[in-house]
């Protein structure tokens, strides 16, 4: 939703692992979305109006305390919207995602996210304004202040086991229509290429 809570998209799929290596996590989200003025802009001209598209972002981090605290270290495509972005544990099935400004120390993303079961996750992510210009400052009303509201997403989520992750990839890459997917290049900035 928009800084008005109206509908900027109504739905999409994503398939999210993570992984834990000792200390190192490995975050690798695939999204797909459904043919749309998103999708077309994001595929950056390889499809047409009645395609969609699927994206690809591995995101990496490390412990930094003993309470579950992850640091985000990286991500791929190269992204500065998650510099210095913590998930703190609040409490057992709940944390927050925090995306802070350095420049202004308002957040740029908050997220809140819980657990009530092993299997179901709910997360409410909330783009605040926290800068003038970049992506504190995407899609805000002309005369936002520092922590108006930008955007909100709600996500609900199931636990799926290893061998059903292809079914839903293909799954959802049908439901959606793909024909491209945009990930990270050699260097690290995004390419879009078609599904052969």
């Amino acid at each position: 939703m928009d800084n008005a809570l109206n509908y900027k998209i109504r739905s999409y799929n994503s398939l999210i692992h993570v992984e834990f290596k000792g200390r190192d996590c490995i975050e690798m989200e695939y999204e797909f979305y459904s043919p749309s003025k998103l999708a077309m802009g994001t595929a950056r001209g390889q499809i047409t109006a009645d395609e969609g598209v699927e994206t690809v972002t591995v995101f990496t981090g490390e412990l930094i305390d003993d309470f579950g605290t992850v640091k985000l270290t990286g991500s791929l495509p190269a992204g500065p919207a998650e510099d210095n972005t913590t998930i703190q544990v609040l409490s057992p099935g709940t944390g927050v995602r925090v995306t802070p400004n350095p420049k202004s120390g308002t957040d740029t993303y908050r997220m809140y996210i819980f657990a009530p079961t092993p299997d179901k996750r709910y997360r409410s992510n909330f783009g605040l304004v926290s800068d003038t210009v970049g992506a504190g400052a995407a899609n805000a009303a002309p005369d936002a202040k520092l922590g108006d509201l930008r955007g909100f997403s709600l996500f609900r989520e199931d636990r799926i086991v290893a061998a059903e992750v292809d079914k839903w990839h293909d799954e959802f890459r049908a439901r959606n229509k793909v024909a491209a997917i945009a990930e990270a290049g050699p260097d690290g900035k995004p390419v879009v290429h078609r599904l052969k």
